[in-house]
């Protein structure tokens, strides 16, 4: 049997249903996942919150390398400015000399790092000397940064070109040479070399997985590392990239980059220029080693929740649900009478229920006592009549029933006795109902002194009327049993004016049977009625004999 079953029958509900209950290991798991959810939130709250603040750091971190790749290029950009100044000052004069400029403009170039080339030209945008031979003579006029330089009193900045001479991407610094009045008579321009900016980019953004970008005002890629096929030189202006970055002098955005892979990535403006710098990380590596560890520390917090509520659950049922069984399986047995009381408890803490029910029982058993004491007797009173304290008519017509069938089973005699105290009327009218009560009682005690002991009932029928049932017994046998039951009725000496011996007397009829198939048991009580009537009409005080016709021939 099942706990649950013994808790429907110990606690049933009170209108016969069953309520819901919960049991014992489910309330130990609710707790476990009320104990450990709020655990594994502020865990995952914990975790989240340093993944983010991880990813803060490193756009910080970016930010900075940012600075630094900007600082550098700042730097080459600056050389370049102060030799492009330092040029515009004197170009009038270094044109009268070509030979010589040109050999300057050669060395500066040979020189100083990041410089491509160089070249001093009219307003025109006619070359009058250069770092290299291929652009002398060339017409440079539709040079946008040429035409910038001439309205400008200060040095500017080109986007990404490509050098006639030698077909190099760069960017250009140029600036004139101004008169008294502040009107250009001469222009200077140098070239930065690109690949130059890369290896800077490059030595700025060293760590591994970091990407750097410089890129112009017109989203052209003037540097990047590490290096990428077709990329320096190519130019995205709808880019989400750039568009997001152009707005703004420096931050940080979240975003696919030029290959397409989503970075994290921290920008600065070179001060000065449209020129930003960009340095990047892949999404994937920045959050890679965090996330393993989400996803290590919530696995581990999910497999230990998962064994400590196996591990409770099974100390739930040795410790718990196991005494419980036990517990309920020891009132069962008391309540079934299969022991006396339940005994020591092993919970400690079940040991006053334990003495509480044992107590229950006690008075429970006490009342069930009584209880059986007065169903005894209200038995005794249902089948007793309670005149006499014989049996009553209901139960002799029991008893004569299933005797009836034994003996028809077993082929057997069945006798009958039926007696009557003679002419008690006249003693009811005589010695009033009280003696005539006390009469009856002395008469059954008789019969009852007569049967004790054997399988024979004696039983009142109705008024002053008895009637005895021998079971395996034939007429005479019925018949010496009667005899012997008048003599000790006379033998009580029992007063009786109106009777012809002056006492009280008996008459007997009695008949016997072996029951039959096509028998009756109103057969047999009809032949010991008509043996008592017999009796009477002989003279009273006698024993009559069923006749033959009436069973067995036999008579007193």
């Amino acid at each position: 049997m099942s706990s649950g079953e013994m808790a429907d029958q110990l606690h049933p509900g009170a209108d016969g249903g069953r309520r819901r209950r919960v049991s014992i290991r489910r309330r130990i798991a609710w707790l476990i996942i009320l104990v450990a959810v709020p655990i594994f939130i502020e865990r995952v709250i914990a975790l989240f919150t340093e993944r983010e603040q991880l990813i803060q750091a490193t756009i910080a971190q970016l930010h900075e390398t940012a600075q630094v790749v900007g600082l550098a290029q700042r730097e080459n950009i600056a050389t370049a400015v102060a030799i492009t100044q330092t040029l515009a000052r004197q170009a009038s004069a270094l044109m009268a000399d070509t030979t010589a400029c040109d050999a300057l403009l050669r060395r500066l170039s040979g020189d100083v790092l990041g410089i491509q080339g160089a070249w001093i030209g009219t307003v025109q945008g006619r070359v009058r000397c250069a770092s290299t031979r291929g652009l002398l003579e060339a017409d440079l006029s539709d040079r946008d940064y040429v035409r910038d330089a001439l309205r400008s009193t200060q040095p500017i900045l080109s986007n990404f070109i490509v050098a006639r001479n030698t077909a190099r991407s760069v960017l250009v610094v140029a600036e004139a040479e101004r008169n008294m009045a502040g009107d250009p008579v001469a222009v200077v321009a140098v070239g930065l070399d690109l690949q130059w900016m890369s290896r800077l980019a490059g030595q700025a953004g060293m760590q591994a997985g970091v990407t750097v970008l410089v890129v112009d005002g017109g989203g052209t890629i003037l540097a990047r590392h590490p290096a990428l096929a077709n990329v320096v030189g190519r130019s995205y202006p709808g880019h989400p990239l750039v568009r997001q970055i152009m707005g703004t002098d420096e931050g940080s955005v979240e975003t696919a980059g030029f290959d397409g892979v989503e970075r994290y990535y921290a920008f600065v403006r070179m001060p000065g220029t449209d020129v930003r710098v960009l340095v990047g990380i892949e999404r994937a590596d920045a959050v890679a080693a965090i996330d393993r560890r989400i996803l290590t520390v919530l696995g581990g917090l999910l497999v230990g929740i998962i064994l400590l509520t196996c591990i409770a659950l099974y100390a739930a049922d040795r410790m718990i649900v196991g005494p419980v069984n036990q517990l309920a399986r020891d009132i069962l047995a008391v309540g079934r009478d299969e022991a006396p009381n339940i005994g020591e408890a092993d919970v400690e803490e079940f040991q006053p229920v334990v003495q509480a029910f044992d107590e229950m029982n006690r008075r429970l058993n006490e009342r069930t006592s009584e209880l059986r004491n007065l169903n005894g007797r209200l038995t005794a009173l249902a089948s007793t009549d309670g005149l006499t304290g014989l049996a009553n008519r209901r139960t002799f017509d029991v008893q004569f029933s299933d005797e009836w069938v034994q003996s028809a089973d077993a082929r057997r005699p069945l006798a009958l006795v039926m007696t009557d105290v003679d002419s008690f009327k006249l003693f009811n009218d005589t010695m009033g109902h009280l003696a005539g009560d006390e009469a009856l009682r002395s008469v059954a005690r008789m019969l009852a002194a007569s049967v004790a002991g054997t399988p024979n009932l004696a039983a009142r029928y109705g008024g002053e009327e008895f009637v005895v049932l021998l079971p395996n017994t034939d007429v005479a046998g019925a018949v010496e049993f009667a005899e012997d039951v008048r003599r000790l009725v006379a033998a009580l000496g029992i007063d009786h004016p109106k009777a012809p011996m002056g006492r009280l007397t008996a008459s007997f009829g009695a008949a016997s049977i072996i029951p039959g198939p096509g028998d009756s048991p109103d057969a047999l009580l009809a032949s010991a009625d008509a043996a008592l009537y017999e009796a009477k009409r002989l003279g009273r005080n006698r024993v009559v004999g069923a006749r033959a016709s009436d069973g067995e021939a036999r008579s007193a």
